[in-house]
């Protein structure tokens, strides 16, 4: 019998592997895999046709498999048996439970993070039945008292119930095990395993006592290979590097197997995998290839919950338990691919996302938001999303038949046949990935159904939350077809079979060896003696030295990569690899898809300067307010993105009342007010006059503003807002007092159009004031920032509302003044342009400060500044209609209300320019 020596170290084992193997442990599901897929082709290129499997499993399946065995042939008495074996779910739910019992009478229970310290809990636990802890009576700290304290009655619910978590029933699994009572193979082969816990350990020793021939299988060299040490500047360029040698690597020997090391593989996943794929393969940037075989394959899966699929399922059954729905949440679903007629109702969905955004707040309940569906539906220009409401329909239904709390596997059947209803996981056909996904969530509900062990019932949004810990702890892995040449590893896993060649990257000694993380509820000095995992500096150091050592035996080269800084932070190298030398060349750095493209040759390609759009037709109607003069003049393509081609920015869904919204009633107060009365009126009313006259107009408007609202004002909004409308316009209005020149209202709110150089304007006039002359005062109410008027003085126009009220719209007198009122509450003031002195503090063109901004000589009188309205804005109108739309910005700070400006990319014209410069200074030089 050949025994086992307890030594981890690779270089310090006995490598031998039976001729035919009885059974192997794996230290992951993912090598046994591994090897069995190693011995297919190594049987399939001896030229065999058939073969036996290789014969692995981890150590948990296997004793998993021969207890089973056990107690179906008798060796073991069921009754003795534990009643259950709780999963790490079920472990750490009543670790909560305990937990949340022991702080009900704590005043500050809630500030206590209880997932966190029943993980905690969990671990301590753990460790000190694995390794025999003792804390000593004079080394208790409060916390571990405290979990002392938990430990007990966690132990005591776990007796009293017959279950066993898994450290406690592996335990028994070698009880039995030494009682003869489990079924032995003749011959065992351990493959693997860095680092052996007592369990382990004491797994071997019965083995070995009841005359099973141990060995490790062999998956390493005799001999370590060559290594070397690479510096990168940054992380970023390890990445770079590492994906650039494995390319070459695999250019040199299409047929070599290589494997990539990752200390901090979880936050480097996504980077290495966009990388891997840019350099290898580039075809799968196209959607039809995402789940294309790779050249590569990654040893650690993603969290459940992030694939797409699952992620949809999720988030479809918490709208449905959520009091108010985030409107954001919603648009996102509607937008999926996962649910009801995505298909046949694609643009419909995204349709009503843009109707919802301009009639709902940011948070609405189902039932309203049912209710703005089906008036979408039955409206004049309905939506086709009959599908949709029919499905949210049968959803709500489902929903409202479930009781308050039930047993968790009650709600499991709920969340499958709600999401049934809503017809997840959609009517397209799904890929092989998503299929796996599915069936794995379907194992997440089934876990969930098992926590009824407890007998305790749930609400819905618990049981959605103990959904989400399940998905989220569920690690995914797809199943990739043969075997990938390139293997992405964490330093725990190991290689089924020698590498032709490896790169271990992230070697710098804040990652490796791993700082010491001691359970905080184990004083730290009895983790030290007794050499617990994590303990200490010299425990992890160990360990590393171990790994390094098997790292060093998996292929003849090895290339261990450290970064030189991490921002502005310098960095060094791990002391591990303090006997590797440092190759001095130069790495070749791998290039991104869109790097490559950007540095290929560029001769063939024609630059043209095409800034002109199609002219506008004759008949072509061009719709649009001020604004499009306004967008015209500050940038010309924001008028042909915006206002030609109907391009708009979706509107950001807010509770309560938008800015324009409040402004809005501002506008309905003042008009009911105001219309067909004088400056008399207003002086002739006493306070409490004023008063009932304003609390009758902002009555008025706020029911003139629930009747375009898809749901009742509350009576409380109601009152709070009609107060606020009060204070703020009765406060306009003792400014508006002091006006010297009589006036009377002609008209408010005024709805007209005109047409500039064949373009139709439409124009909303706030207030026409008639003054005693006979000539007008035209006035528009600003509740927000004052616009700055000294465009008004130049050819192109980027305030143009009030010159187009003044030079376009009246047919009925002429324009004396035109004037902003800014109805604020911090300010009220008149900002604009008279002929003469009409209103408080107005500008005159004889002012000294009116002539700094409209020189004399241009603008001799009040007519000539008519005419020059007049003039730019119909020279605007014309460069409008020949189709102009070049990007051409004099001041960006002008845009910062342009609603397309993505689709202006100013950053690449602010490179093109940058490089032209320097182009240009290179001539020079």
């Amino acid at each position: 019998m050949l025994t086992l020596s307890p030594v981890n170290c690779p270089s310090d084992s006995i490598f031998y592997m039976p001729d035919s193997p009885a059974l192997i442990l794996c230290s992951t599901a993912r090598l046994a895999r591994s090897l069995r897929l190693h011995h297919d082709r190594r049987q399939h290129a001896s030229g065999l046709s058939a073969w036996q499997p290789l014969p692995t499993l981890t150590l948990k399946q296997w004793l998993d498999d021969v207890t089973e065995q056990a107690i179906l042939s008798g060796e073991v008495d069921v009754a003795t048996a534990p009643q259950g074996v709780l999963s790490e779910l079920q472990e750490r739910m009543l670790w909560e439970q305990v937990i949340e019992e022991a702080l009900a009478n704590d005043n500050a229970a809630a500030l206590f993070d209880v997932p966190g310290m029943a993980q905690a809990a969990m671990e301590a636990h753990r460790l000190m039945f694995e390794w025999q802890l003792q804390i000593p009576p004079g080394g208790h700290t409060e916390e571990s008292r405290q979990f002392l304290s938990w430990r007990e009655h966690f132990v005591q619910r776990c007796r009293q119930s017959g279950w066993l978590e898994p450290v406690r029933y592996m335990a028994w699994q070698l009880d039995c095990l030494e009682r003869g009572q489990l079924p032995l193979p003749a011959s065992m082969a351990f493959a693997g395993f860095d680092r052996l816990g007592p369990q382990e350990q004491r797994l071997q020793h019965l083995l070995q006592q009841r005359g099973v021939a141990l060995s490790n299988y062999a998956t390493l060299l005799p001999q370590p290979g060559q290594a070397q040490h690479a510096m990168l500047e940054t992380q970023e360029a390890e990445c770079r590097a590492a994906v650039a040698w494995v390319a070459q690597q695999l250019n040199d020997n299409p047929q070599a197997r290589l494997g990539l090391v990752v200390p901090e593989l979880g936050k480097l996943r996504t980077r290495l995998a966009a990388l891997l794929d840019e350099v290898l393969h580039p075809v799968t940037v196209r959607p039809g290839l995402v789940e294309a075989d790779r050249a590569y394959d990654f040893s650690l899966g993603l969290p459940l919950n992030t694939q797409p699929v699952v992620h949809a399922a999720l988030a479809l059954l918490r709208i449905f338990w959520q009091q108010r729905i985030e409107q954001q949440d919603f648009s996102v679903l509607l937008l999926n691919p996962y649910w009801s007629a995505s298909l046949g109702e694609a643009d419909a969905r995204a349709q009503l996302d843009s109707r919802m955004r301009q009639w709902l707040p940011q948070t609405v309940s189902m039932m309203r938001l049912l209710r703005l569906i089906e008036r979408l539906q039955e409206g004049e220009t309905p939506l086709p999303i009959s599908q949709l409401l029919q499905d949210l329909r049968a959803g709500w239904a489902v929903r409202e038949a479930q009781p308050r709390r039930q047993l968790p596997s009650l709600w499991a059947a709920a969340f499958e046949q709600l999401l049934a209803a809503l017809q997840w996981p959609g009517e397209r056909s799904i890929s092989s990935h998503e299929f796996q996904a599915q069936r794995a969530f379907s194992r997440s509900l089934q876990a969930l159904a098992r926590l009824d062990v407890f007998g305790d019932t749930l609400n819905g949004m618990q049981a959605l939350q103990r959904l989400g810990e399940l998905c989220r702890e569920q690690i995914f892995q797809p199943e990739v077809s043969g075997d990938p040449p390139v293997q992405v590893m964490g330093m725990l896993e190991g290689a089924a079979a020698p590498l032709d060649a490896l790169w271990v990257m992230g070697m710098n000694d804040h990652v490796w060896p791993p700082p010491p993380r001691p359970n905080p509820l184990i004083p730290a000095t009895v983790q030290r003696a007794a050499g617990v995992p994590n303990a200490d500096s010299a425990v992890q150091t160990a360990f590393a030295r171990i790994l390094h050592q098997r790292l060093l035996l998996t292929a003849p080269l090895i290339v261990f990569s450290s970064a030189l800084k991490d921002g502005e932070r310098q960095l060094r190298a791990s002391p591990i690899l303090s006997d590797i030398p440092v190759f001095d060349g130069d790495w070749a750095k791998a290039q991104t898809l869109a790097e490559q493209l950007a540095h290929g040759e560029h001769a063939a390609l024609q630059v043209l300067d095409d800034h002109m759009a199609p002219a506008v037709g004759e008949g072509e109607h061009v719709s649009g307010g001020t604004g499009l003069l306004k967008a015209q003049a500050i940038c010309p393509a924001w008028a042909y993105y915006q206002y030609r081609l109907g391009a708009r920015e979706l509107k950001a869904p807010v509770n309560g009342l938008e800015p324009a919204e409040r402004g809005t009633l501002v506008h309905g107060v003042l008009q009911h007010f105001w219309q067909g009365r004088d400056l008399a009126y207003l002086q002739a009313l006493d306070t409490e006059e004023l008063n009932a006259a304003l609390a009758e107009a902002a009555q008025q408007a706020l029911q003139d503003f629930a009747a375009e609202r898809d749901e009742t004002l509350s009576p409380a909004f109601c009152q709070l807002e009609q107060e606020r409308l009060i204070k703020l316009v009765s406060a306009w209005l003792a400014f508006e007092k002091t006006r010297e020149v009589d006036f009377t209202v002609l008209d408010c709110e005024r709805d007209t159009k005109v047409m500039i150089e064949g373009v139709e304007i439409r124009l909303v006039l706030d207030r026409i004031d008639q003054l005693p002359d006979g000539r007008v005062l035209i006035m528009d109410y600003k509740t927000g920032q004052k616009p700055d008027i000294r465009n008004w003085a130049e050819s192109r126009i980027t305030e143009p509302q009030l010159p187009v009220y003044a030079a376009f719209s009246l047919d009925d007198g002429e324009v004396a003044a035109v004037s902003f009122a800014m109805v604020r509450t911090e300010e009220h003031a008149f900002s604009g342009i008279a002929g003469e002195e009409i209103l408080p503090a107005l500008m005159t063109l004889d002012d000294r400060k009116a002539r700094d901004i409209f020189d004399a000589e241009r603008f001799a009188d009040w007519h000539t500044l008519l005419d020059h309205w007049r003039e730019s804005l119909q020279a605007i109108a014309r460069e409008l209609k020949s189709g102009e739309a070049a990007v051409r910005v004099a001041d960006p700070m002008q845009l910062r209300y342009c609603e397309v400006l993505p689709l202006l990319r100013l950053p690449e014209r602010q490179l093109q320019f940058e490089r032209l410069q320097a182009r240009q200074l290179g001539a020079r030089a």
